[in-house]
């Protein structure tokens, strides 16, 4: 059994248990052996294995090897050195694994995910995008190798997590609490990939920091400032001095979040405020001494424009909103319409007309492969935008956007 003539028929034996299992006693695939191979599976079997022979009974050659060794056919080709590795049987310990991997997601998923609202809505199931993280997490690995028990308790993290939402709360606090580790929801953690991707399917695409920004949960309360222009806030707490003082000297303004909530900041009501989405336009208004407020979003609006945004709107500010002409640009502006301010500029004429000013300047415009998203301020808006997609950045407009928000004033 050992001669180096039978190599190729242990081989073969070795890779047909993995495939089938352990256990198979199927036809055996005969692989090419040399004369004196097919001797010596002949004296084994008892009987002729001649050279046309192409498969044989694995019954027999187990059978034979009994006979002759004593021992069962996985023993004798272990001993032989030709040992099956049990992969067949391993595969069936990872699928019912995975199995129930998968039935305590997707139960954790239904108790702690699917009974959440949304941010934006009083009432309503989870359900739809809490299946769309499931789906796509459990694909991308995100759960591999965890046990039922250890997938169930981080889907109920990332619920605890999701709790928190508009809380105001860093995430260092809430890994705190949650966890009992402040580093938990660093952004190298699996956990904050499943909370990311988690807020992400909920509120819309966005980067990390932004999609966390956006839900109210801060990274901390000092970076990710608001940046703003002769905000003519009213009182004496410390940003209304600030800005005061920043405005006269001719500088812009950072408000951080903890500096907005050190104390409620408020302007006279019908006081005009342009909120953009770039900070360029912050930049012009400050080196023009535009006599008109300003705020910067900076793209998807985080936790310190929100709040300001907020608060600036409760005291009766006149909020005015311009950004981009590109499909993520209009979804913003219609976010920022939902939260109290009203498109300024940002009509289907406003875009025509920018269009006509580049064609005349000879300007080849950037397109857009996404779609308008809807513009219900100005249908029309949407439909310009998708006859051709040609991508305006806020940039290209800013001084008919600024002249119009703020008057006249020296270039």
């Amino acid at each position: 059994m050992a001669d180096p003539a039978l190599r190729p028929l242990w081989q073969s034996v070795a890779a047909a248990l993995d495939r089938n299992g352990l256990d198979w006693r199927g036809r055996l695939a005969l692989p090419a052996l040399p004369a004196e191979g097919r001797r010596r599976l002949g004296v084994m079997v008892e009987r002729p294995v001649p050279a046309g022979r192409r498969a044989l009974p694995l019954t027999d050659v187990a059978a034979a090897v009994e006979r002759l060794t004593g021992t069962g056919l996985v023993e004798a080709l272990t001993a032989l050195g030709y040992a099956p590795r049990g992969r067949h049987e391993a595969a069936l310990v990872r699928r019912e694994e995975s199995r129930r991997r998968r039935a305590a997601l997707d139960m954790a998923v239904e108790t702690h995910l699917a009974a959440l609202p949304r941010p934006d809505r009083d009432t309503g199931s989870a359900t739809g995008w809490a299946t769309g993280w499931r789906d796509a997490a459990w694909s991308d690995g995100l759960f591999a190798g965890r046990a039922p028990d250890e997938v169930a308790a981080l889907v109920r993290t990332v619920a605890a997590v999701l709790a928190h939402t508009g809380s105001g709360l860093s995430r260092g606090e809430i890994a705190a609490r949650e966890c009992g580790d402040a580093h938990a929801l660093d952004s190298s953690t699996r956990l904050t990939a499943l909370v990311t991707r988690a807020l992400v399917a909920r509120d819309g695409p966005a980067g990390e920091r932004a999609a966390w920004e956006r839900a109210g949960i801060p990274l901390d309360l000092v970076s990710a400032p608001v940046l703003t222009w002769a905000l003519p806030l009213l009182g004496d707490s410390a940003a209304a001095l600030a800005a005061r003082a920043m405005t006269a000297a001719g500088l812009p303004v950072h408000l951080t979040v903890l500096a907005l909530r050190a104390a409620p900041i408020a302007v006279v009501a019908g006081t005009p405020v342009l909120v953009v989405e770039n900070p360029r336009l912050v930049e012009a208004a400050a080196r023009r001494r535009l006599p008109a407020a300003v705020l910067c979003t900076g793209g998807n609006p985080a936790t310190a424009p929100s709040e300001a945004i907020a608060r600036l709107r409760a005291s009766g500010a006149q909020l005015r909103y311009h950004g981009d002409f590109d499909a993520a640009g209009l979804a913003m502006t219609a976010r920022a319409r939902a939260a109290g301010c009203t498109p300024f500029h940002m009509s289907a004429a406003d875009y025509t007309a920018a269009l006509a000013a580049a064609r005349a300047e000879n300007v080849d415009l950037p397109r857009d492969s996404a779609p308008a998203p809807p513009t219900p301020w100005d249908p029309d808006l949407a439909t310009a935008f998708d006859d051709t997609r040609a991508i305006v950045h806020e940039e290209r407009v800013m001084d008919e956007v600024l002249t119009a928000h703020g008057g006249t004033f020296p270039r």
